[in-house]
């Protein structure tokens, strides 16, 4: 490894980050502080953790590395899983007002409460599974980063930044995790806006800034030609519904997510953040990482490993002070994925096992010793998740195999258990044994159909007729009956889903690009800005939910 001067801005955000997680350490007064922020986050954070925990190394660069192998059309693909905030927003405003009359801390809290302890169990069990194989996957991309860029070997910067992500968020709880998250995604995005612009600039060198924006699809059709610019030729619809399956539980109702959810500061924020996400997520960010992925196979068109084109593209187009920030950015967005994974998943074996355990046997739960326990158990599936990503040679590979066995298992009993009274829990538990039984077997034996579809039909036939021929639970149904969503949020969702649909159709037509690219541009940059705007404490109108 030669040593640059640069390498330094690396390190000192590593040691920054577990700053930040030692000195929020010190307000962890209560579980509800390390769980859920105390339920106070405001807008600015709370957007930028959800955004930083889904956009990690699986996106930046797994999804990067898909379209620079498989052309555009790969595009859909997060499309299709950044379309899953739509769901999240008419569900999200309930979820919201339950923790507000509930102690609830985590997804199985939920399960327990609407159907019974022995679900929750076993929500805790595949959420696990998803939640280790989550960050498993961010860590390998960590490695792959580090060993591109600084030749690092490949374990040696696991195991580097595993110890760094482990211990900020041991200390932090979820505040650290949300506040580390805000630098994190400020970095990501202007180093996304910086790799478009700069890439464009290096396939027109002659051309101004400008210019090469707006002449950059041109270019790359003539580079690369009409097959990889197409967004029909290689993602079929099958394709698209899969990955829209696998992801919609993970941005949904998966742990990070709801955990999240419960740390609004109330029901409007969590629910216009939803929506938001949807542009930022399925419009900005697919279009953007798309075209970091067709600038990369234009300019650097035999790269060993399609993962790293992000990266690589950072250093190679941008200055190396500049490029090296960047390349950062995209480390903290593996971080950010890897600690929000950590965090769910210690908070699980703590809340939903040894506290729960604790109640039934009469104890009394000592606030400080729980945060103890839930830091200890941090390390420990910290290192389960740093084997599971030294086991495996692919960060999506290993994303998508978790994600599907917790989506085949769970998806169906949460989403009918929010939204249908008569859903009890034999359903519950039978939904999620053939859910999740299916899904496993036809990963085994390598099914046409992908198992995830399958798991999720076995799941919806179980929940529904073992419900329906088994004793109605009317209480616990009833308890979760809320209404949240007003006339103001359809509008916005009406204002949300029209630039949505327009958005899209655009983008099938490669002479409307120059326009999406500049809207694509532009939107990134208002994202940065608003973070830090919203990041500030806002005074409390008489009569709003505090």
């Amino acid at each position: 490894m030669v040593w640059y001067s640069y390498y330094i801005i690396p390190i000192v955000y590593l040691i920054a980050m577990i700053l930040v997680g030692v000195l929020v350490a010190k307000k962890q007064e209560t579980r509800a502080d390390f769980y859920v922020a105390g339920g106070k986050m405001n807008a600015g954070l709370l957007f930028s953790t959800i955004f930083s925990t889904v956009v990690g190394a699986n996106t930046y660069m797994g999804f990067s590395g898909m379209v620079y192998h498989d052309g555009f059309s790969m595009m859909w693909l997060l499309v299709a899983a950044g379309s899953a905030y739509f769901v999240l927003f008419f569900i999200s405003g309930k979820i919201r007002q339950i923790a507000r009359h509930f102690e609830v801390f985590t997804l199985p809290d939920l399960m327990a409460l609407r159907y019974s302890s022995s679900v929750a169990i076993l929500t805790t069990l595949f959420s696990l599974v998803a939640l280790v194989g989550g960050a498993g996957g961010s860590i390998l991309g960590i490695g792959v980063i580090l060993h591109s860029i600084l030749g690092i070997d490949t374990t040696l910067a696991i195991l580097i930044t595993s110890v760094v992500t482990i211990t900020y968020t041991a200390f932090g709880g979820l505040m650290g995790v949300a506040l580390t998250d805000w630098i994190q995604s400020i970095i990501m995005v202007i180093g996304l806006i910086l790799v478009i612009v700069f890439g464009l600039q290096a396939l027109s060198p002659e051309s101004t800034l400008m210019n090469a924006t707006i002449i950059g699809s041109e270019v790359m059709q003539t580079v690369l030609g009409g097959n990889f610019m197409s967004l029909t030729e290689s993602a079929t619809f099958m394709m698209i519904m899969t990955w829209a399956i696998t992801f919609l539980p993970l941005n949904t109702i998966s742990q990070t997510q709801i955990q999240r959810v419960y740390s609004a500061k109330n029901v409007k924020t969590i629910q216009r953040i939803s929506l938001l996400m949807v542009w930022f997520v399925a419009l900005f960010m697919a279009f953007g990482l798309a075209l970091v992925g067709g600038i990369g196979k234009a300019l650097i068109p035999d790269i060993s490993n399609a993962e790293t084109i992000f990266p690589v593209l950072a250093m190679e187009v941008i200055h190396p002070w500049i490029g090296i920030i960047i390349v950062t950015g995209i480390l903290g967005a593996c971080m950010s994925t890897v600690d929000s994974n950590l965090l769910g998943a210690g908070i699980h074996v703590t809340r939903d096992i040894y506290e729960k355990n604790k109640q039934r046997l009469g104890k009394t739960i000592n606030e400080k010793h729980t945060i103890s326990i839930t830091r200890w158990t941090l390390v420990t599936i910290g290192v389960l998740s740093t084997f599971a990503a030294l086991w495996t040679p692919s960060i999506m590979e290993l994303l998508l195999l978790t994600q599907k066995i917790f989506a085949g298992a769970t998806f169906i009993p949460i989403i009918l258990g929010l939204l249908w009274s008569r859903a009890n829990t034999k359903g519950a538990t039978t939904g999620i044994l053939l859910g999740a039984g299916a899904t496993i077997y036809c990963q085994i034996i390598s099914s046409t159909i992908d198992p995830v579809i399958i798991g999720i039909l076995f799941s919806l036939a179980g929940t529904i007729i073992a419900s329906l021929i088994s004793t109605e639970e009317t209480e616990k149904g009833k308890q979760f009956i809320y209404k949240t969503i007003n006339k103001k949020d359809m509008v916005f969702l009406s204002i949300i889903l029209v630039g949505y649909i327009a958005f899209l159709v655009g983008v099938n037509f490669v002479n409307v690009w120059p326009t999406l690219i500049v809207i694509t541009l532009i939107g990134l940059l208002i994202g940065v800005l608003l973070l830090i705007i919203y990041i500030l404490p806002r005074k409390r109108k008489i009569g709003e939910e505090p």
